[in-house]
C-alpha cells in the first residue's frame, strides 16, 4: 500500500472505480460511505462513471460492469469509444467486475466478449485470471 501511495501524486487518487451508469456510481458510494471497514479507504478512492474518464487515469482500476440481463441486453457497453475509455484508465492493474456469460453466450461480436476471449485464452494466473463468484439475486430479483 505505500508503494502505491508513494507512486501516486498529491491530488491523485490511487485506485479508480469506473461505472457504466450514474445511478451504479451513486450506489457505489452510497455503499461505501454506509461501511465502517471503508473508512481508512475512501480517500484513497474515485468512483466515477465511463463518460466522465475521458483523459483520466489510476494506478489501479475496477472496472465495474452492470450488464447482466436475460435479454441479453449489454446496453451501451456496445460502443467502441466507450469500452476503450473503461479498458485504458489502468496504468498498472485492471479488474474487471462482471457476468461473463454477457459476452459468452451473446454479443460475441462485442468490443468486451473480444477482451473475454483475450483473458480466457491467456488465463495463467499471474498476468490474466478470472474468477467466478456465486450468482445472487440482484434489486431486480435477476440473477447477478
Amino acid at each position: 500500500m505505500r508503494a502505491l501511495l508513494t507512486e501516486t501524486g498529491e491530488d491523485e487518487k490511487p485506485i479508480g472505480v469506473i461505472c457504466t451508469y450514474a445511478d451504479q456510481k451513486r450506489l457505489i458510494q452510497k455503499m461505501l460511505s454506509e461501511q465502517d471497514w471503508a473508512t481508512g479507504f475512501r480517500h484513497l478512492l474515485k468512483v466515477d462513471t465511463v463518460d466522465s474518464y475521458q483523459g483520466k487515469e489510476n494506478r489501479i482500476i475496477v472496472l465495474s460492469l452492470t450488464a447482466n440481463n436475460p435479454r441479453f441486453d449489454q446496453g451501451f457497453l456496445f460502443s467502441p469509444e466507450r469500452t476503450n475509455v473503461a479498458l485504458s484508465r489502468a496504468m498498472d492493474r485492471l479488474f474487471i467486475v462482471g457476468a461473463s456469460r454477457m459476452w459468452n453466450e451473446a454479443n460475441t461480436d462485442s468490443p468486451l466478449a473480444t477482451v473475454l476471449q483475450y483473458i480466457t485464452s491467456h488465463a495463467d494466473g499471474e498476468h490474466f485470471q478470472m474468477i467466478d463468484a456465486p450468482l445472487r439475486s440482484g434489486l431486480n430479483g435477476e440473477a447477478q
